[in-house]
């Protein structure tokens, strides 16, 4: 076949309308399941290049003329979404688009139709662990070198210490086939399946400890995950099944905590922390995204199909990061604690990238340091409180810890 002009590729290209384009193949909402439906000046759909089940990870943008999903990182423009979608060539997928737009490319006729799509892959299965093997690693999790410095940690008071073993049972801390000076952290769905679990290794003081990487040789943090340690014990074939499924630490306590306020943090040790510092989970419970990367519409999808509350609490240097993804994201009853972190956060004792739990155990073990009768803004809090009555505890709380 003749090579197609370049201005003719041009013309088609600047001609073609993402949103047709999408809407074409995927059906539009609501007569299609999933399919395109309008967002305000945008359209999302549930994502056809991964395994999706929810509405908004896909999103198309008619004025950049292009689509992206923030799950798996597909994004392009009309002919990259045909090459991909439909399989077809480049030149293929210009003819597919100058046939809908009449636009002829060559001397192939308009009503010309590609040749057959290669077949898409069927997907994968998803890798899925045994509640047994949750509960059978979590034996033993109190010689573990995080516990231990969880437990010394002089700033809880009787009741604090109290709730401890029961925090870390809720949870499912649990042990690491690596040793006891590794802490493994379970990713369970709001349903109760156990997806895989977060392996790190923590050296006494409760900060991450650092090994050589094999490859570089550079020290990096000592991460590992269950079904890549799995695989490479040869426990399962990973070519076989489908291991990004990912959730949000602390996700299967949804059930048992209907009506509590979610506050979402970026690391699982915070999560705990917070959780121990103030117990009332039915009120408020804490949950941790696994870094400031990965708050997303798909992670959080189980919170806003219950329309849960949700307040973020990003470290100090997360907070514009995490901003934007609340734009992308784009979940009305979400928002971003920034103002309790700037007022609680002190820069002559708190480092520079701190999180909630840094500031909360510094205050905790330094009352010294604390400046004396801050004034807790509350500013339009009162609107807020009465809209969603369990946060009126933690705003109590939040407002002891500045006073005191």
């Amino acid at each position: 076949m003749p090579k197609i002009p370049d201005n003719i590729v041009q013309r088609i290209t600047e001609t073609a309308q993402i949103e047709e384009v999408v809407g074409d193949i995927l059906g539009w909402s609501p007569a299609t399941p999933g399919g395109l439906r309008k967002t305000g000046v945008r359209y999302t759909a549930i994502c056809p290049f991964h395994d999706d089940k929810h509405d908004g990870n896909f999103i198309v943008y008619p004025k950049e003329n292009c689509y992206r999903c923030f799950t798996c990182d597909a994004k392009g423009g009309a002919v990259t979404f045909l090459m991909e979608h439909e399989r077809l060539s480049f030149p293929d997928a210009i003819r597919w688009l100058g046939r809908k737009y009449n636009i002829a490319t060559d001397d192939i006729p308009l009503n010309y139709t590609p040749p057959p799509q290669r077949p898409k892959p069927a997907p994968l299965p998803p890798l899925r662990f045994k509640r047994e093997t949750v509960a059978a690693s979590m034996r033993g999790v109190a010689d573990t070198v995080f516990v231990k410095w969880l437990q010394g940690i002089k700033g809880w008071n009787e009741e604090q210490r109290a709730r401890i073993p029961q925090v870390l049972f809720d949870y499912c801390v649990a042990t690491s086939p690596h040793g006891n000076e590794w802490v493994t952290f379970w990713l369970i769905t709001h349903d109760g399946t156990p997806l895989t679990a977060k392996h790190m290794k923590y050296q006494p003081n409760g900060h991450r400890a650092k090994d050589r990487n094999p490859v570089t040789g550079e020290k990096q943090f000592a991460t590992d995950w269950e079904h890549a340690w799995r695989a490479r014990q040869r426990q399962y074939n990973a070519e076989n099944y489908d291991t990004s499924g990912r959730t949000l630490f602390g996700m299967h306590l949804l059930k048992r905590y209907p009506e509590a306020v979610i506050n979402i943090v970026e690391s699982e040790k915070t999560a705990l922390i917070m959780a121990i510092a103030y117990g009332e989970p039915q009120k408020s419970l804490w949950l941790a995204s696994g870094g400031m990367t990965q708050l997303n519409r798909n992670v959080l999808a189980p919170l806003i199909t219950q329309q849960r509350t949700i307040f973020l609490y990003p470290d100090m240097d997360g907070i514009e990061k995490w901003r934007n993804a609340m734009r992308v994201i784009g979940y009305d009853r979400m928002s971003l604690a920034d103002d309790t972190m700037r007022q609680l956060y002190d820069p002559t004792f708190d480092p520079p990238k701190a999180d909630i739990a840094d500031i909360i155990l510094r205050r905790l073990e330094h009352p010294d340091t604390i400046k004396q009768q801050q004034e807790y803004n509350d500013d339009g809090m009162e609107e807020v409180l009465k809209a969603y009555p369990p946060l009126r505890e933690l705003h109590k709380i939040f407002k002891f810890y500045i006073a005191n």
